[in-house]
């Protein structure tokens, strides 16, 4: 399959890919040169297989004389990976789940010209018998030179980021400006636009009950200004379930208005509820984890901790501080609802392993900030801090457990939390109360 669009010299390409079957059969993602003069002009093959299906391979093809360099690696290629190629003027790089393992800068090896995505299944026949093989792809992905994945130019090292958040927001047909949520999103709307706002994170829970496109109706007469400085997470099931995925669609702009959500714009992407995904802001990269996930496809779930593990990996590598968001809470006080969400133990494993500094949820009804806090439930000077935010403006649901990691927690007052994250990786954070018992919680983090 060649593809006929995004004919270009430099850019991003990016396949999310499976193969499997008779070790005849090579699965390949490559650009192949525009001109056809090959190989004068090159071939670039970022994901191959060579007759096993436990390890990828990548090799750069330059020359008339079909020169070559490569890289490969152990890996279980019958199970997805997103593969991804960056081609610059300083050379060309490969990365597997967010990680680089290929790198070719001598400005000798570099194609002449443009080249375009193609995806093969190619067929090497040997003396064994043939038998079926397969290469499974759910998505391609092409940006366009200059365009960084995710697009928005980073903030200078020296900023902080500024944002407000909050979950569980909108009770089913409101469409009151002085409701609770109606106060909550006015007051955000009104940071958004002045300016002392970057950004909106919703924590999941947008309209009760459904998030069908019907029901959102509701919700965007009143945060509707908001969504293009909005990221996003999804709850079970209030907003996402099996068979009903209005949420992504909403937020990509298809229903209700055609506005696009912060997440779509920046990523250059529709962003499906139950994937995980990921942004940098200043010197901090944020990793949104899709607890939904867990709910309806565990095996998917477990599968994605080693993806996430790789992409807050390589983001601790570069030097960024590490922020989570996560509809369902871990550390968390009971209600009469929910307890803790003990299927995302091992996500909260390897987020205490890569030393992620903020967690933030939603889902309680309810508001919690914890102590900084290990794997194993106890207060310790690197740990992870968890900010528990579900005030959007749903009714409150009280607490029935008190365990000694929640430093603060009220069940009275509807309001959100404001966040600035420095770029030494410092923070501080303030309740904003909109109604209720106009509880509130402010304080501070230092470097870690």
């Amino acid at each position: 399959m060649s593809a006929k669009f995004a004919n270009q010299k430099y850019g991003r390409w990016e396949v999310r890919a499976a193969g499997s079957g008779d070790n005849e059969y090579h699965m390949v993602a490559l650009l192949w040169p525009d001109s056809r003069n090959w190989p004068c002009d090159g071939e670039v093959d970022y994901a191959e297989t060579a007759g096993n299906w436990n390890e990828i391979k990548f090799f750069h093809h330059y020359s008339c004389s079909n020169s070559q360099t490569s890289a490969s690696k152990a890996l279980d290629v019958s199970q997805f990976h997103n593969y991804a190629l960056d081609w610059s003027p300083n050379g060309i790089v490969g990365y597997i789940d967010g990680v680089k393992w290929f790198e070719d800068t001598d400005p000798a090896h570099q194609p002449p010209g443009p080249m375009h995505q193609t995806l093969q299944l190619d067929w090497f026949p040997d003396s064994t018998p043939n038998g079926a093989a397969e290469m499974r792809v759910d998505w391609v992905r092409v940006y366009a030179a200059g365009v960084a994945t995710p697009p928005p130019t980073p903030q200078a090292s020296g900023e902080s980021f500024e944002f407000a958040a909050t979950g569980d927001m909108n009770p089913a047909g409101n469409t009151s400006a002085t409701s609770n949520s109606g106060k909550n999103a006015a007051s955000i709307i009104a940071g958004l636009n002045d300016g002392s706002l970057d950004n909106f994170l919703a924590l999941g829970d947008f309209q009760y009950d459904k998030g069908s496109c019907s029901a959102l109706g509701a919700f965007n007469e009143l945060w509707g200004p908001a969504k293009a400085k909005t990221y996003w997470t999804a709850g079970p099931n209030h907003d996402v379930e099996p068979g009903l995925h209005d949420v992504d669609r909403y937020m990509d702009g298809q229903c209700v208005s055609t506005v696009k959500s912060a997440t779509s714009s920046d990523l250059g992407r529709y962003q499906d509820a139950l994937e995980w995904y990921s942004f940098d802001k200043g010197n901090w990269h944020i990793l949104v984890a899709p607890s939904a996930t867990w709910r309806y496809d565990a095996a998917r779930a477990q599968a994605m901790t080693s993806e996430m593990d790789a992409n807050l990996k390589a983001a601790k590598a570069a030097g960024k501080h590490l922020a989570v968001i996560s509809h369902d809470p871990y550390f968390t006080s009971n209600t009469s609802s929910h307890t803790r969400f003990s299927q995302a133990k091992p996500w909260i494993d390897m987020f205490w392993a890569n030393r992620v500094r903020v967690l933030l949820s939603g889902s309680q009804h309810n508001y919690e900030r914890t102590c900084p806090i290990n794997n194993a439930d106890q207060c310790v000077a690197d740990g992870i801090q968890q900010f528990q935010v579900s005030t959007g403006g749903v009714g409150l649901r009280a607490f029935t457990s008190d365990p000694s990691y929640v430093q603060r927690k009220f069940s009275d007052t509807w309001g959100h939390l404001r966040m600035s994250l420095k770029a030494d990786g410092s923070y501080t954070w303030e309740f904003r109360p909109v109604s209720g018992g106009m509880q509130t919680d402010s304080g501070s983090r230092g470097p870690g």
